[in-house]
């Protein structure tokens, strides 16, 4: 049936909102009164209520410890001083960052808060409900980052309760050392992968009151995010039933003692050379927070954006989600063993965009290739840093690969049956077959492994479908990393685009994609049948709209391609975190 509603009819995604500051309303959860707004959107009233405290501060000797909700001492009390927890105007409340040396430190520690938005003020309602956990590399974001989360007018469209929730981020979120292991508390890092475990535990105590139903909880995390969901599904039971991972990193093989290694003179940059653990564990909680984050490692992280290999080991991780003893002992992908985990059933949506690494102009200058010629080249300087081999030896490997995806039809990695030449460029070549390396073949992977569980169903997802625009560098988009959480929350991060005269985000194509994968989001939320998707199978969103802009195959993204590269030894070099 979602098939046929794809095919026929197209409705509009409008973004207007209305907030009636002079509506406030109150709502009480299990901490004490909360007060929100009345917004009004084209789907009706969405009440929205922000800055929710939902853990204790993770400040003090809190620091580097694992979140714990936040409840009142005693049954009646409140969890605030005031008599209702009104949020700050116009602070956007998010947690310490730090991207770059010219700039200041951003946000604060005391962070740990969420926002709930509900199209219904009935709490015997019980609508499902989403939760949203940002990327940003485990660098940057936040819950209610303008142009990148559920807004009003998505939770009013879809008619579900949101919520958007912080999580420590960088080296208050991800930090491993002896010192912090030493503490006895079982502290070895994953403090943000904590955070969002107990805001889940916020979210099944308090959801009712919001009018949603804590029995029918999806997450929903992009990049990084959708890191922290993979794994919340190890650290986790009974406090969701249903996953979608947008553009996951894979591979989880790095130990807390290898993230240590990977910091190992932190500590003394920061001068906490003191003789003992518990001493130097002391100065390092008693830092003003922005003397401390300014000392993190900026030079990191852009690996997945290149070729693999091509900054080194280092370059190639955000940060470090690790493996360690007290949330995530095993990595998602065993799962699919058994024996390891839970008792309640999960239905899982593993997605990826066909570009990820793509040339996106937002965020990244890595990867442009404008000829033929220059593709050839990269491959080749590539190849050598893979194999470290001279260039005859490098050449001897990839010169098959080279010569027959240089020869395949543009329908193959254009998108769609019977494309034509017009739509086959150098960029997109060159943006798929780094993909293919370092996402599409190894998700595609990991969706197999994890299909050998009995308790998750695992449903595979591959966007093709691209943008119509330029962008300013005069190169075509081609499906990048995030185009699907653009199309979801109304391209907000794109609208300067919009401005140019030229663009087209608007138009008919990008609309129908928006609708249809908002559209699907909801579905499964709601467990309906969506057609003939199945797990085992993969839906693609193709780059067409007519007749229709999915398709339904009992084979994997781009498998063909993927057991040519497998052969080849290709597919050691997933997006890891």
């Amino acid at each position: 049936m979602f098939l046929v509603l794809l095919t026929l009819g197209l409705r509009p995604v409008d973004t207007t909102t209305t907030v009636d500051t002079a509506t406030t309303v109150i709502t009480e959860v299990e901490c004490g009164r909360v007060q929100g707004v009345n917004t009004s959107t084209v789907h009706g009233p969405v009440y929205e209520y922000t800055q929710i405290p939902y853990a204790v501060a993770p400040v003090g000797e809190r620091r580097w410890t694992h979140s714990e909700l936040l409840q009142p001492e005693n049954e009646g009390d409140q969890c605030w001083e005031e008599e209702i927890h009104k949020p700050i105007p116009g602070l956007d409340l998010k947690c310490v960052q730090y991207y770059k040396e010219t700039d200041p430190v951003r946000g604060q520690e005391d962070c740990l808060v969420l926002s709930v938005r509900t199209p219904t003020d009935d709490p015997t309602k019980r609508l499902p409900v989403l939760v949203w956990i940002h990327g940003g590399s485990l660098m940057g974001g936040w819950a209610d980052e303008p142009g990148y989360h559920p807004t009003a007018e998505f939770a009013g469209d879809l008619g579900v309760v949101t919520v958007n929730i912080n999580y420590r981020l960088d080296l208050m979120g991800f930090f491993s050392a002896p010192e912090i292991w030493g503490d006895g508390k079982g502290n070895y890092g994953n403090f943000g992968i904590g955070d969002a475990r107990t805001a889940l535990m916020w979210v099944q105590r308090n959801i009712g009151a919001f009018g949603g139903d804590p029995q029918s909880v999806t997450l929903l995390g992009e990049s990084s995010g959708a890191g922290i969901v993979m794994g919340l599904l190890v650290a986790t039971d009974g406090l969701f039933t249903k996953a979608i991972a947008l553009s996951p990193p894979i591979e989880w093989s790095t130990t807390y003692e290898q993230a240590w290694e990977a910091r190992k003179s932190f500590v003394t940059d920061v001068n906490c050379t003191q003789e003992t653990l518990e001493e130097r564990r002391d100065c390092l909680k008693g830092m003003d927070i922005k003397d401390l984050i300014r000392h993190v490692d900026l030079d990191r992280g852009y690996g997945f954006y290149d070729f693999p290999m091509a900054a080194g080991v280092k370059g190639e991780s955000m940060d470090y989600t690790v493996l360690e003893p007290t949330l995530v002992p095993f990595s998602p992908e065993e799962l699919g063993e058994g024996g390891n985990w839970r008792s309640t059933p999960v239905s899982l949506i593993l997605s990826n965009t066909a570009q990820e690494v793509g040339y996106n102009t937002l965020i990244y200058e890595t990867n442009k290739v404008e000829t033929w010629e220059a593709v050839q080249k990269k491959i080749m300087d590539s190849a050598k840093t893979l194999y470290k081999a001279t260039e005859e030896q490098a050449k001897g490997n990839v010169t098959a690969r080279e010569n027959r995806m240089l020869q395949a039809k543009a329908s193959r990695l254009a998108g769609g049956k019977g494309g034509c030449k017009r739509e086959w460029w150098p960029q997109l070549y060159w943006d798929t077959l780094t993909t293919d390396i370092r996402a599409t073949c190894p998700l595609n992977r990991l969706t197999e492994e994890l299909e050998k569980s009995e308790e998750i169903s695992v449903y595979r997802l591959y966007i093709k479908n691209r943008p119509d625009d330029y962008n300013k560098q005069g190169v075509q988009w081609d499906t990048v990393h995030g185009w699907d959480t653009e199309a979801l929350f109304g391209y907000g991060w794109f609208q300067d685009y919009l401005q140019s005269g030229r663009q087209t985000i608007w138009a008919r194509h990008q609309r129908n994609f928006a609708a249809h994968l908002r559209d699907l989001v909801g579905m499964f939320m709601r467990g309906e049948e969506i057609g003939d998707w199945q797990p085992g199978t993969t839906l693609s969103y193709e780059n067409e709209d007519f007749p229709k802009i999915t398709s339904v195959s009992k084979k994997w993204p781009q498998e063909k391609e993927c057991k040519f590269l497998d052969r080849r030894d290709l597919l050691n070099w997933p997006w890891r975190n």
